[in-house]
């Protein structure tokens, strides 16, 4: 928040999303180093960690929670493997601000520690305080800011129910249904894009991999595909704890070669995962991403007649660029909420988006041509922008919540 108070706008926002990935390379750093007690193992397992699919993609990635709460999970990892309770309690807790769905990992802190045959209170705390939380997100702190609104993520299991209650109440009592779905062709495919990277089985030879369990599961049960994209936000904890996970497989099996081989086994054996995490750079790396658009001047010039201080509907793709205005939306809103889209002084219209919708069709088009309430005031290219004219709204008439 103080950074964007000093420098408003995306680019600051990308900025601190790569510093906040950077700053979770130093618990992970952390951890290899306690597990190895080597500078250089730790420095290469640092580095294949920075590698990992779903972390590297997430510097080139849309700006979302995750990345920013990363440090604070691992943290908690660190001081949890260390034993100290005080310092793992507080990282658990401001990973739990981050993302409702992170309390269920913090829960798995507690499991693992059973596992690991720890204190009592290694046991029930995480579990509570993931618990406690994950309950209090739900039903207390996100209708108290979205009243009436049911949880967005309940969309994403519309098979199993409309609500959360129904959807445990048949994940319980329907494990055929639940385990159908999961061992679907869509889900098989992606499980193995995930793991391939961190060495297939490597993960799951260790408890450490308990932590990944959680946001697996929701992506493996989800029917929204989006959850199942190796580089977009939903898998940088799942993504994570699978390669911690295999980092302590490694040294099991480092220990295990050791006397056979001599030398530092470990050494070799991080190359490899460095290198194996650096090989599936295709996962989420896409060259033509970063070529501009035929038309990219057009779309400077027609954001160009919209004054900074005017409100302004826009295609999806140009959003990040009229952040700053105090009245903003996407195209879709005509279709959503038209009583709120009339309000606004400005309409861009991109007749050559296909990757984003709503796709601006000649219907669509003629619906401000024909409008005597706008006036065409730029085109180009199949850009158009729309002046609508009457003057300043009020903004009495707001979208639906």
């Amino acid at each position: 928040m103080p950074f964007y108070w000093l420098c408003p706008g995306w680019a600051i926002l990308l900025f601190l999303q790569t510093v906040y990935l950077g700053l979770a390379a130093i618990p992970m750093y952390l951890i290899a180093r306690h597990l190895f007690q080597q500078h250089r193992v730790a420095m290469l397992f640092t580095i294949g960690f920075m590698l990992v699919p779903p972390i590297v993609s997430q510097n080139v990635n849309q700006v979302e929670e995750p990345s920013f709460l990363l440090v604070f999970l691992l943290a908690a990892f660190y001081f949890f493997v260390t034993e100290r309770f005080g310092w793992f309690l507080a990282f658990a807790f401001l990973a739990c601000l981050g993302r409702e769905n992170v309390s269920l990992a913090v829960v798995m802190f507690g499991i693992y520690a059973l596992l690991l045959r720890r204190h009592w209170k290694w046991v029930v705390t995480p579990v509570v305080l993931g618990g406690v939380y994950f309950w209090l997100a739900l039903f207390v702190l996100i209708p108290s800011f979205r009243p009436g609104v049911e949880w967005h993520a309940v969309r994403m299991f519309s098979h199993l129910g409309d609500n959360p209650k129904a959807i445990v109440l048949n994940c319980l009592t329907n494990p055929a249904l639940v385990i159908r779905h999961m061992t679907g062709g869509d889900n098989l495919s992606y499980v193995l894009t995930l793991v391939q990277p961190v060495g297939w089985v490597l993960p799951f030879f260790s408890g450490a991999a308990l932590l990944a369990l959680p946001d697996l599961a929701i992506n493996t049960l989800s029917n929204n595909g989006a959850l199942k994209v190796i580089p977009w936000h939903y898998n940088v904890i799942t993504g994570s704890f699978l390669f911690i996970g295999a980092m302590y497989s490694l040294r099991k099996l480092a220990d295990r070669v050791r006397p056979r081989c001599g030398g530092q086994p470990e050494v070799v054996l991080a190359v490899v995962l460095t290198a194996l995490c650096a090989a599936h750079w295709f996962l989420w790396f896409s060259p033509r991403c970063y070529v501009a658009l035929p038309y990219h001047a057009t779309l400077e010039r027609a954001l160009a007649r919209v004054p900074a201080d005017k409100s302004l509907v826009a295609p999806l793709r140009l959003q990040v660029h009229i952040g700053n205005r105090e009245h903003y939306q996407n195209t879709g809103i005509f279709a959503s909420a038209p009583e709120y889209a009339a309000q606004f002084e400005y309409v861009l219209l991109d007749a050559n988006e296909r990757q984003y919708m709503p796709v601006i069709t000649r219907e669509f088009f003629e619906q401000f041509r024909r409008n005597p309430n706008y006036q065409l005031i730029f085109a180009e290219q199949n850009v158009f922008v729309f002046q609508r004219l009457g003057g300043e709204s009020d903004w009495k008439v707001l979208p639906p919540r």
